[in-house]
């Protein structure tokens, strides 16, 4: 099914990863999304043999994520870029400053009443370039564009899930942004030997 809009950015702060696991802070909503784009980013190798290409190997190296919302208020900004917000409101950047990891969720409409709903695991995101421009007769809108690098998790090298809405899912798709979601955990039933 095609994709026809994009809603509610969240992002959550990770606390730890390391092979015991992953843990991450409750989702915060950003402000209203405009567009998300996932890049991701492969290295490969041929083996060559006989004239000819016998084996191929990709791996995963990063995945460049980039998104525009309406606006990022200074709260949002601190939260994202390792930054604090002090009494009077205001953020002060330092050169030392350093962005936390953190995961990326989104929400994509479907054709057919459906959605695609995405976590991105592990990533920071950079500063972005900031441009104003003054007003010339008719007003235009000016909002920010910004980029990231995520990484697949230490714990599990997993770097995304995502899940397509249906009628034995609902109770997922619901909570999606209550937490960052994982793959149901299934535990095989040990088979009793025949006798």
């Amino acid at each position: 099914m095609a994709t026809i809009g994009l809603k509610n950015i969240y992002v959550a702060r990770i606390t730890s990863d390391d092979e015991t696991g992953t843990v991450y802070e409750t989702p915060r909503k950003l402000s209203p999304a405009m567009n998300v784009s996932i890049t991701p980013n492969v290295n490969s190798a041929n083996l060559p043999g006989d004239d000819q290409v016998q084996e191929t190997i990709e791996e995963l190296e990063s995945v460049t994520v980039s998104f525009g919302v309406n606006e990022i208020n200074n709260e949002d900004y601190a939260y994202v870029m390792g930054k604090t917000v002090d009494s009077n409101g205001g953020v002060t950047d330092k050169s030392t400053d350093e962005a936390p990891y953190l995961a990326f969720g989104y929400e994509a409409p479907l054709t057919g009443g459906r959605k695609r709903m995405t976590w991105l695991y592990k990533g920071k995101l950079a500063l972005s370039a900031e441009e104003l421009q003054t007003k010339q007769g008719s007003p235009s809108f000016q909002t920010p564009t910004v980029e990231g690098t995520f990484i697949p998790r230490k714990s599990d090298s997993k770097w995304r899930y995502r899940v397509e809405s249906n009628e034995t899912n609902a109770t997922v798709i619901e909570n999606w942004f209550t937490e960052v979601q994982e793959e149901p955990v299934t535990t095989e039933e040990p088979t009793t030997p025949e006798i």
